[in-house]
């Protein structure tokens, strides 16, 4: 056995990539310098469509799901959007606090083996050939850790990038907000501090539930720096950026906590120097708006994970872990990207107003609101050459399956975190001799198609299910992160190659 996986930071992205290496039997240790969670001291309040379906893919929302409520919708730098071109073909947005979110995480990724460590903070590294040498300071004193891989999961102002020696660049208009959990319920606010919306006077303004009682609020101004560290936000401070943008007082409640956040957009130079890589708000930055933030993270830790699995397990072909990089990062460029040309449409407000007021007449268009809806959500994002043709390299909708053991769904069949052969061919290809993962969708065996999936058995699941109107391929090969690596006929011969190149040499 390898030496286990050393990942600093126990926040969304480092516990969901814990889980995802969980499922692959990989050890992994979380390095969380909190000793105790803050109470949910976090921005993070929503999630958008891309990261609820990567969490319902691996059977993780029904979890949380008493937490959630209804978002208002999708929005493009808080002009609304048209979400009918994805009803009943994708979720939609959900609230969440970040809190519950982490909880779960770390339940789920404790219950696979995950030995995390509250307390303790990673102080240095050196690497070499075969591993990762990690210095980690504690409550009880300073020791040593040895790991196969460090992933640098410890957010924005990240130790390990620091130490690693990427860089991390980034620019936008300055920025300055605040977050608090305020004791007063949701419903109780006036209507103008119920939601979120852009403010006439340039700035942004949300509240959403968190529980019975309390509410939070976060609010966004611009040309205005981050002050330093030692001034401390206040209820006051709070009160009064929000009569400022909503021009109207709000209510004088205790606040539980409160602190700022904000900056410029930033994206590492580079994912991975030799045998570390990072993950989250470690490899990038940028101002958390309609969800793409947590989104990235959760994209980062479900991509990476399966390649590194197969990387320790010994079956990755040389150049995998390598498309961590090549994958995410520009990810990364075109969400930050996303974001700045958001906050771009907010302020200064004189400017922007016909800006405004032109996209939302754009919007009227089928096809630029469908753009927009997909750059929002996360459903762009393509691993394929831009001229592919869909669903290749793109997720697919999260629709129901039929198959011979009854009923599934396109996340249910992968909440083993596999890749998966999709055959959609129809009843009449082959005989049916099981139901493979007992989930409703069932394998068949006999075909050439089964045949040739045999040898990588213990990467692959063959899941059979009758044609999908949404799904427009008769066989799909969806890698471990959701992606469609392949997409032809069951008995095509190209098959080999793709499998190949995602999941290795087959099995001796």
């Amino acid at each position: 056995m390898s030496d286990p996986v050393i990942i600093s930071g126990g926040g969304p992205a480092g516990l969901m990539l814990a889980h995802e290496l969980g499922l692959w039997g990989i050890e992994s240790i979380v390095l969380e310098r909190h000793a105790t969670r803050d109470g949910g001291r976090s921005v993070g309040q929503a999630l958008n469509t891309t990261a609820a379906e990567l969490l319902d893919q691996r059977g993780l929302l029904d979890g949380i799901r008493e937490h959630t409520a209804p978002s208002q919708g999708t929005h493009f730098s808080l002009l609304w959007l048209d979400s009918t071109p994805l009803k009943d073909r994708h979720l939609p947005a959900l609230l969440l606090g970040q809190e519950y979110l982490e909880r779960e995480l770390e339940s789920r990724a404790v219950k696979r083996g995950t030995d995390l460590r509250p307390g303790h903070e990673l102080t240095g590294f050196t690497q070499d050939e075969s591993g990762v040498t990690v210095t980690v300071r504690s409550a009880d004193g300073e020791y040593r850790l040895r790991g196969s891989y460090l992933i640098g999961a410890d957010g924005e102002n990240s130790v390990v990038r620091e130490l690693a020696g990427i860089g991390f660049p980034g620019s936008s208009q300055p920025n300055c907000g605040l977050v608090a959990d305020v004791e007063i319920d949701f419903g109780d606010l006036e209507e103008i501090h119920r939601g979120a919306r852009f403010c006439p006077i340039g700035g942004l303004y949300s509240s959403v539930p968190v529980e019975p009682g309390v509410t939070r609020v976060i609010t966004a101004e611009f040309d205005t720096d981050l002050p330093g560290a030692s001034v401390a936000p206040t209820a006051a401070e709070l009160r009064a950026g929000v009569e400022r943008l909503n021009e109207q007082p709000f209510p004088d409640v205790p606040v539980r906590w409160i602190r700022r956040y904000g900056g410029p957009s930033r994206v590492a130079d580079r994912f991975q120097d030799e045998r570390v890589l990072l993950v989250g708000d470690s490899a990038h930055t940028f101002y958390p708006l309609a969800g793409l933030r947590i989104n990235l993270c959760l994209q980062d830790a479900v991509n990476l994970g399966w390649k590194l699995a197969g990387d320790l397990l010994g079956w990755a072909p040389p150049e995998l872990l390598d498309t961590y990089t090549t994958e995410r990062r520009p990810a990364a460029v075109r969400a930050a990207s996303a974001t700045d040309t958001q906050l771009a449409l907010i302020h200064p407000v004189k400017r922007v107003a016909p800006v405004r007021e032109l996209v939302t007449t754009l919007l009227e268009f089928p096809d630029v609101n469908r753009y927009l809806l997909e750059l929002s959500t996360g459903l762009d994002v393509s691993y394929a050459q831009p001229d592919a043709a869909r669903p290749l390299g793109r997720r697919l909708p999260h629709v129901a399956l039929t198959g011979p053991g009854g009923t599934s769904s396109v996340p249910e069949v992968q909440h083993h975190g596999r890749g998966v052969f999709l055959d959609l061919s129809g009843p009449d290809n082959g005989p049916d001799t099981s139901t493979g993962t007992g989930t409703g969708a069932g394998t068949r065996t006999g075909t050439a198609a089964a045949d040739r999936l045999a040898p990588w058995s213990d990467r692959v699941e063959v899941v059979v299910a009758e044609p999908v109107a949404d799904i427009d391929a008769r066989a799909v090969l969806l890698r471990p992160d959701g992606h469609v690596a392949w997409v032809g006929e069951p008995d095509d011969e190209a098959l080999t190659g793709a499998l190949r190149q995602w999941f290795g040499p087959p099995r001796r």
